[in-house]
């Protein structure tokens, strides 16, 4: 059940599963142009999904036997990726590209040297661009809907600054200081990143043990978005944290979601501006609630999902 109408102009959505499909398709057009058959959005998403789990489980330790049903159903999938992708390519090389239509696909296709780089690196982009976008945003309005002071003071601000009718544009967006103040409250509450990898060039001290290179390095973001030093009461939703002035009391490394340096992540400006942008147009036109009963709980994993699907009520504002 995707959604319902319920009594007092108030209805009921799957929270988790709107967000997949919005954070698809605006991954999926700014990477790929205007990609709008439904259908085969959704069968690229079906794979998708298989891919995802194949991934997380490895990640696990578990490996499928070759030749076994995983790991056929694993490079089906796979396949049938790679060939939404192809599609794509074709479309885009028949098409006379100009400065105001090109897209991220048309840089790859001018550069990638082989078709196999091709793919590998559009279907990366696409699961950097979607995967944590998506849960970001469920978690996000779970813990708006859960929130009611946040709420209205979200709603006060982008009234403010974004108008009930207007276009949501950057330089309105960039005007909404708490919004930004949720969204990365929304990244350490959820842990939405829980480790990330490096993998050393040379010899370093770290903590006082010597670490030869060569050795991959695991970060435990999990462990730092939750110090309870740089963060009282770590489990507590509480937005201000990230305020200007509460923001001067820890060090910048006590926050770094989208990574730090030479490394940070490449998306991570497009990803703040797409959040916000939902998370604006939503909370200005209606009421978010969460439908009572639900246990809600993380499930960690190359990113930090919803344990179940979240059911939301929506009531349009006036």
């Amino acid at each position: 059940m995707l959604c319902k109408d319920m009594e007092g102009g108030i209805s009921e959505h799957a929270l988790c599963t709107h967000m997949a499909t919005f954070a698809l398709k605006v991954d999926l057009m700014t990477l790929f142009g205007n990609v709008s058959d439904d259908s085969k959005i959704t069968e690229f998403h079906n794979n998708y999904n298989v891919c995802w789990s194949e991934m997380e489980s490895r990640l696990g330790g578990k490996f499928p036997e070759p030749g076994s049903e995983q790991e056929e159903n694993f490079q089906t999938a796979l396949n049938g990726a790679k060939d939404f992708v192809k599609g794509v390519v074709e479309i885009r090389e028949k098409l006379e590209i100009t400065e105001e239509n090109e897209r991220f696909i048309d840089i790859l296709i001018r550069h990638c040297a082989d078709e196999d780089t091709l793919l590998s690196d559009a279907i990366t982009y696409v699961v950097g661009g979607f995967h944590t976008t998506a849960n970001s945003l469920a978690w996000g309005f779970y813990f708006i809907a859960g929130n009611s002071a946040v709420q209205d003071k979200l709603h006060a601000e982008i009234s403010e600054h974004c108008g009930k009718h207007d276009s949501i544009g950057i330089s309105s967006i960039n005007k909404c200081v708490y919004l930004k103040q949720e969204f990365d409250e929304t990244l350490r509450c959820s842990v939405l990143a829980p480790f990330a990898a490096r993998y050393l060039d040379e010899d370093i001290l770290l903590g006082g043990y010597p670490i030869p290179g060569g050795t991959p390095i695991v970060h435990a973001l999990g462990v730092s978005l939750q110090n309870p030093e740089y963060f009282p009461e770590p489990s507590k939703f509480d937005p201000d944290r990230f305020s200007p002035e509460n923001i001067k009391n820890r060090p910048s490394t006590a926050f770094q979601p989208f990574g730090v340096g030479k490394r940070i992540c490449p998306g991570h400006r497009f990803a703040n501006m797409e959040a916000a942008v939902c998370i604006a147009a939503m909370v200005r036109k209606f009421e978010i609630g969460l439908v009572d009963g639900q246990k809600i709980e993380p499930v960690h994993g190359l990113v930090t999902h919803p344990s179940t699907e979240i059911m939301i009520t929506l009531k349009q504002r006036h």
